[in-house]
């Protein structure tokens, strides 16, 4: 992470060292009460290179967090322009068109049990790639998204708001049938006051579905520091599904279903991750290489490492996705999502 006040290049978060602090030196340290379960001791896993900052563990829940956590600052330093690609587009042609294939498809997914018509938030809806799909299949589509540049090449049936959080976007109570929250989570500097907000905007018994990185899953544990889904400093936060079942308890939702298998996240998980783990390969070069870059770009990395990157997809994609059969029957998956239904008010615990 570079000096307070620094702005951030997209490759160098990406490339971003990581390392383990050694469980058994690491004494638990007084941290802020958990978000989960209000203890106040973590212990140290993960250091980032070049950075005062840490990913602490929950000594109770096994939550994962950064800390000290960045300042509001930071964290807008942590999303230039090329984060979120150009005018819609984020990667090269044929991984942009197998991205929104697949989003597509699992559109139908986060549809179900909404009729037609309903009025679904996307939060953090970047590029508006899910907003467009739920337009196509007759849903009222908006999205919450901090960044206005994000938005910019977003669909125009898409209702966008650019806010901080979902709180500071004006919604009315009760406003919303269906609210997802794919992958987003974990970005926030507090979920558990975002998760309050959706249940607002939410009318009773009204949907969410909810996507993070399993930080207790195989391919987690496997991978270590190594794991592409720590992506430090942006993931604030490291939820493992037990920590998350209890979050969204306390914040008023009742848990419908848990699903361990995604075919947009987690193989490629298992192959960066692998990668990262290989001498002399630049930390999540792979990811880095296969985003779009506009004319007068040169691709990163030399010849051979661009060489040893893509072989390393090609000769990874059917172990990769026979890893993520696996984890998904052993209800271990490298992400996961769940299905939750909004309790009244009067029902909160």
């Amino acid at each position: 992470m570079q000096p307070r006040g620094a702005r951030h290049d997209e490759a160098d978060l990406y490339g971003c060292g990581v390392r383990r602090i050694d469980a058994a030196g690491a004494r638990p340290i007084a941290v802020a009460p958990c978000i989960v379960c209000d203890t106040r001791e973590a212990r140290p896993r993960f250091s980032i290179d070049g950075s005062a900052a840490r990913v602490v563990v929950c000594e109770s829940c096994g939550l994962g967090r950064l800390d000290p956590l960045p300042s509001a600052a930071e964290i807008a330093s942590f999303y230039p322009p090329a984060y979120y690609g150009s005018l819609g587009s984020k990667f090269r042609a044929p991984i942009e068109l197998l991205v929104r294939a697949v989003g597509s498809r699992h559109v139908r997914f986060l549809a179900q049990g909404l009729a037609r018509g309903a009025r679904v938030l996307d939060v953090g809806c970047g590029r508006g790639v899910v907003l467009g799909a739920l337009a196509d299949r007759g849903f009222e589509a908006h999205g919450v998204e901090i960044s206005e540049a994000a938005t910019r090449g977003a669909d125009a049936r898409a209702q966008i708001r650019v806010a901080a959080d979902v709180a500071a976007a004006g919604y009315p109570d009760a406003y919303f049938d269906g609210a997802i929250v794919w992958h987003v989570l974990e970005h926030l500097p507090d979920p558990a006051a975002s998760l309050a907000a959706i249940h607002r905007v939410l009318r009773p018994g009204g949907r969410l579905v909810l996507a993070v990185p399993n930080f207790a899953s195989l391919q987690a544990r496997w991978a270590g520091p190594a794991w592409f889904h720590l992506d430090l400093p942006r993931h604030l936060y490291h939820f493992p599904l037990a920590a998350l079942r209890r979050l969204l308890d306390r914040s008023g939702f009742d848990l419908l279903s848990e699903h361990h298998f995604s075919l947009r996240q987690n193989p490629f998980g298992w192959i960066q991750s692998a990668l990262n783990r290989s001498p002399g390969l630049p930390r999540n070069g792979l990811y880095t290489l296969l985003y779009e870059r506009g004319a007068g770009h040169a691709a990163p990395f030399d010849a051979r490492v661009r060489a040893r990157l893509l072989a390393g997809l090609a000769l990874g994609a059917l172990p990769a996705l026979a890893l993520t059969l696996v984890e998904t029957a052993l209800r271990s998956g490298g992400t996961v999502h769940v299905v939750c239904r909004r309790r009244s008010a009067a029902r909160l615990r």
